[in-house]
């Protein structure tokens, strides 16, 4: 099969596409370059079933020229979000002889919200959809937001006693002051505190808000555990961060003793103008 370009990729950065589609029978108005009449039909379309947020998928259409002479296939290529009004994408154009199949290929795309996107190929009314779903990534690797935000959960320890004892002093890394440090204390009986460290960046020029702590959530074996910011001793603070600039800092859990970083499901999700967002920091 032979790789065509993708012609006029209008509204395509945005979005991608998925599922197989098998061929439709149809055939699209064809445009004759020679004699002979050319006759098109789609032979299948081919992609994942689901791609994870800012994580880059293509799709690919193979269409045949069954007829007896060369011609063009053209057709628009439409897409939807989650069930909203069809809008043209782009348009796809491939030159075929007389017997040929060719394979046209979409550019590679990274999609920004959860949902579930449609593609058509309106030549052949031929649809399938794709759902984007969470990103997962390892303790360390950043996430980054549609605003411009790094955010990335960098791992952290267990600790039967948190902060540990001393008289040193936690620099508050919103303020850039000392504060004393919290008196250690210990979690529940058969529990110790999972301490996480969160970096934030922010790569705009210009200030803008950090994620509030309550937006981030712990799982361990499928229950949520409480967040205790009062036991940190350098806790993560939400409000505005200046461009360029990072916030560092602790989320506080109690989990089960012997729980372990391979048991530690951390959450961070949160609703944007534009859609939601949800990340899954594990190890």
């Amino acid at each position: 099969m032979r790789r065509r370009a993708f012609l006029a990729s209008a509204g395509l950065a945005a979005l991608a596409g998925c599922s197989n589609g098998g061929g439709s029978g149809s055939t699209a108005t064809p445009t004759a370059t020679g004699t002979g009449t050319p006759e098109f039909e789609l032979r299948a379309v081919e992609a994942t079933e689901s791609t994870p947020l800012n994580d880059p998928t293509v799709f690919a259409i193979a269409v045949q020229n069954t007829g007896t002479g060369a011609g063009t296939f053209v057709s628009a290529l439409e897409q939807r979000v989650d069930g909203g009004e069809w809008q043209t994408a782009g348009e796809l154009e491939m030159p075929l002889a007389a017997g040929e199949t060719g394979e046209w290929h979409s550019p590679r795309f990274a999609l920004d919200y959860l949902g579930t996107i449609e593609f058509r190929l309106a030549a052949f009314d031929e649809t399938w959809a794709i759902d984007v779903v969470p990103a997962e990534y390892d303790f360390g690797i950043r996430y980054a937001t549609p605003t411009g935000l790094f955010v990335n959960v960098l791992g952290g320890s267990f600790e039967r006693t948190y902060p540990t004892a001393g008289n040193e002093t936690a620099t508050n890394e919103s303020t850039a002051t000392a504060e004393p440090t919290p008196t250690p204390t210990a979690p529940a009986d058969g529990q110790v505190w999972a301490v996480m460290r969160v970096d934030v960046r922010n790569r705009l020029q210009e200030a803008q808000s950090v994620p509030e702590p309550s937006t981030f959530a712990l799982d361990v074996g499928g229950e949520e555990r409480p967040l205790r910011q009062d036991v940190a001793s350098d806790p993560y603070e939400s409000g505005s961060l200046a461009g360029r600039t990072v916030r560092r800092g602790e989320l506080v859990y109690p989990v089960p003793a012997g729980t372990q970083a391979r048991d530690l499901r951390l959450t961070w999700e949160r609703s944007y103008e534009g859609g939601d967002v949800k990340v899954i920091w594990t190890k």
